[in-house]
């Protein structure tokens, strides 16, 4: 047995019981004749995802190493049907990795939806830009939309359709705007989005605009705030229930360098703002949920979203997570999926010791044989 094939076979160990039977079961091993078993269909799976780049690169590795005879198209079809397999590995695997949780109870039936989005996404020959936007079940991991635009259509919670009664939705800053918040609010869904602090006016019971960081200056670390303010949202008052979570030091350290490399990245190197320190010390969240529900129940639900943003970033950093198969390719929810298997396979690995982030990078970890 091949050095490769020993570290595919750890890899194997580290899936969900009952993954080779649920490929026949939810139909990506269906009349196969040249894959003949779930590894091997994991095997070209994974190839394409890290080494094949696409398709036909793929189908040309798989015929150069006698894996198998796929031509590009049998390798998309292959890939394609493979989403609800790549799915319930992912959402099982993550589960056990403790990249999800269990739904608290107090959630009951309701629906946590995450939102997201992803800049300078790469498809197709050509390599044109898009933006990918996403929302999944926090608890499940099922995607709830999946949406290609070109780049100049923004982060913004209009681009999602189906939000609907007993769905709560969740998101980072980008999404917590004024706009954001009236069109959750007319889709029946309730709300749970990061704030910056200046990012719209709020008023007391009094009409008097309120200055949210001189509020909370006097929050201690580890201390929650929970008060309701007013705001005019297409000329009319909403009441918004703010929730507001002071840092540690170690975190509100770690903001900071956070903030100095993205300040690097899309600001020339200019240094960390006064405000950008003074909102770094605190998670603020706005949020239409009553007071049934306990500020720290609604700011633990936020801090859950950060798990699976996590897996997203490694995904950027190590495995090419902007490369799409093709513009409003049918394999797309495919590739998500697989991509966000690649993450919870990392953080395995890095959590069992089997692999280090300062050694060898994963996706020298062969998986189809040498």
């Amino acid at each position: 047995m091949g050095r490769g094939e020993i570290r595919f076979e750890q890899v194997l160990r580290l899936l969900p019981e009952g993954w080779e039977a649920k490929a026949k079961e939810l139909g990506a091993l269906q009349r196969a004749r040249e894959i003949k078993s779930p590894e091997e269909l994991l095997r070209i799976i994974l190839l394409y995802l890290t080494e094949g780049k696409s398709f036909a690169g793929t189908s040309a590795i798989t015929q150069l190493s006698g894996e198998a005879t796929l031509n590009k198209m049998a390798v998309y079809k292959r890939f394609k049907n493979s989403a609800s397999w790549l799915q319930w590995m992912c959402e099982h695997l993550c589960r056990q990795t403790g990249l999800t949780a269990a739904k608290p109870a107090w959630l009951q039936k309701r629906n946590v939806i995450l939102t997201d989005g992803t800049e300078d996404v790469k498809c197709g020959v050509r390599r044109q830009c898009y933006m990918l936007h996403y929302s999944l079940d926090l608890f499940t991991l099922a995607v709830r939309e999946l949406l290609i635009t070109d780049r100049k259509t923004g982060e913004k919670l209009s681009n999602f359709k189906r939000f609907g009664k007993g769905d709560i939705v969740i998101g980072d800053r980008a999404y917590g705007t004024p706009q954001g918040i009236a069109y959750v609010r007319q889709q029946k869904a309730d709300y749970v989005l990061r704030i910056k602090s200046r990012g719209f006016t709020v008023f007391d019971g009094k009409n008097r605009e309120i200055d949210l960081l001189l509020r909370l200056s006097r929050l201690k670390e580890g201390k929650t705030a929970d008060f309701t303010v007013k705001c005019i949202i297409n000329g009319r008052e909403e009441r918004i229930r703010i929730c507001a979570l002071r840092k540690d030091w170690e975190s509100e350290r770690k903001g900071i360098k956070r903030l100095t490399k993205e300040n690097q990245r899309k600001q020339g190197g200019k240094p960390v703002t006064d405000l950008q320190r003074e909102n770094n010390k605190y998670i603020i969240v706005a949020t239409s949920l009553g007071k049934d529900v306990a500020a720290s129940q609604i700011l633990e639900l936020y801090r859950a979203r950060w798990q699976i943003e996590l897996a997203f970033k490694r995904l950027k950093s190590l495995f090419h997570y902007n490369d799409l198969p093709a513009n409003q390719s049918g394999s797309v929810r495919s590739w998500f999926y697989g991509k966000l298997l690649l993450a919870a396979l990392c953080e395995t690995l890095v959590n069992t010791g089997r692999f280090s982030p300062s050694g060898e990078k994963f996706p020298q970890v062969r998986l189809a044989a040498s």
